[in-house]
């Protein structure tokens, strides 16, 4: 019984940075977010800022809008969001710690 009670209180897996560097990535080349549609969705992300940033992109992306800084804290804006999120200060900071080959 203790072992089915540790297993619900267990964090799944999780990277915050991982999911950081994957929204910067799609912001940095929309193009990107293709590939990251096959292999993620909404839900796959830890972070609940991070899912409604997620979503905000998918959503500019199914309205054929280029998805930058400027238009994702607009939606996100309009949704009411964008405070939840972390501010543009946060969306900014994904874009500046994406990880580059030099």
């Amino acid at each position: 019984m203790k072992d089915i009670d540790a297993s619900l209180h267990k964090v799944p897996p999780q990277n915050l940075e991982a999911e950081q560097s994957v929204l910067g990535g799609i912001l940095l080349d929309n193009l990107a977010l293709n590939t990251v549609l096959e292999l993620l969705e909404t839900s796959d992300f830890y972070s609940e800022a991070h899912r409604k940033i997620f979503s905000a992109i998918v959503e500019l992306s199914n309205r054929n809008e280029p998805c930058d800084l400027i238009t994702l804290s607009n939606i996100l804006k309009s949704q009411k969001q964008i405070e939840k999120v972390g501010g543009a200060a946060y969306l900014a900071s994904l874009v500046d710690n994406v990880p580059s080959a030099v």
